[in-house]
């Protein structure tokens, strides 16, 4: 009888343990924690070029998308340079027509010399409108810059190793959504919501890899309309880090 009361015991004592282990494992990361860790995992990183190029797409669901996501699928392929903290540049052609596509701080440009379009208009006060690294599945630190970031209990994600975070801009009322892989820092998922919680976009980012052992990045990204369409697929390669791109770029 002791016997037997020793070993209900220790199987106690075990399952108690691991109920601690899988808490401690599914407990919410601070925000503070999480912006630390993202800091010190892409300190090294500088800046990036790469080729995007549209893998397919689904004409009837990007009708179903906003614009400021669907026309990205415009182009076939584009060149893609981004500078940290605020600089973005994307070339290519719609049709026979090169165009530029430049964000720099809270300015953001198109250009299409052939057809004598210049562009500029300035975004300091609504930066929901402006794209960052964090639209091609990057986390860096700009993910603080104009926005504010708050870590979203989400137990399902935790299981699958997310760290799932709303990031809030200053104007407006849409809401939006990131998925953070938890062990290498790239983003799995991202949704924009309207107020009401209904989905308006979601991207899905895969393939992901670590560049240059500076940063990891996805390299495949599923766009799906709000009714769960898949509207579009595109990937990136030919991915080169820290050259030392010109500010120039983006002028």
């Amino acid at each position: 009888m002791k016997d037997k009361i020793v070993r209900l015991f220790s199987i106690l004592l075990i399952c108690t343990a691991i109920i601690a282990l899988a808490t401690a494992a599914n407990a919410l990361v601070s925000e503070q924690e999480l912006k630390s860790r993202i800091e010190e995992a892409t300190k090294g990183f500088k800046d990036l070029t790469m080729v995007g190029t549209v893998v397919s797409k689904n004409d009837k669901a990007l009708a179903k998308v906003d614009p400021s996501y669907s026309r990205l699928y415009e182009f076939k392929t584009a060149n893609v340079s981004i500078k940290m903290p605020d600089k973005v540049r994307m070339e290519g052609k719609l049709g026979m027509v090169k165009f530029e596509y430049i964000i720099n701080g809270g300015a953001k440009i198109f250009r299409a010399p052939n057809v004598k379009i210049n562009k500029k208009e300035d975004y300091s006060n609504d930066p929901a409108k402006l794209q960052d690294a964090l639209d091609i599945g990057l986390v860096t630190s700009s993910l603080w810059r104009n926005r504010s970031i708050e870590i979203v209990d989400d137990p399902d994600g935790a299981a699958s190793g997310d760290i799932k975070v709303r990031l809030r801009y200053a104007k407006g009322d849409m809401q939006y959504f990131a998925w953070i892989d938890a062990k290498n820092l790239w983003v799995k998922k991202f949704e924009r919501r309207d107020a009401q919680g209904n989905l308006k976009v979601r991207i899905v980012y895969s393939s992901p890899q670590k560049v240059g052992d500076v940063i990891w990045m996805p390299t495949v990204a599923e766009m799906y309309s709000p009714d769960g369409e898949r509207a579009g697929t595109s990937q990136i390669s030919d991915i080169k880090i820290n050259t030392g791109v010109s500010d120039t770029l983006f002028q």
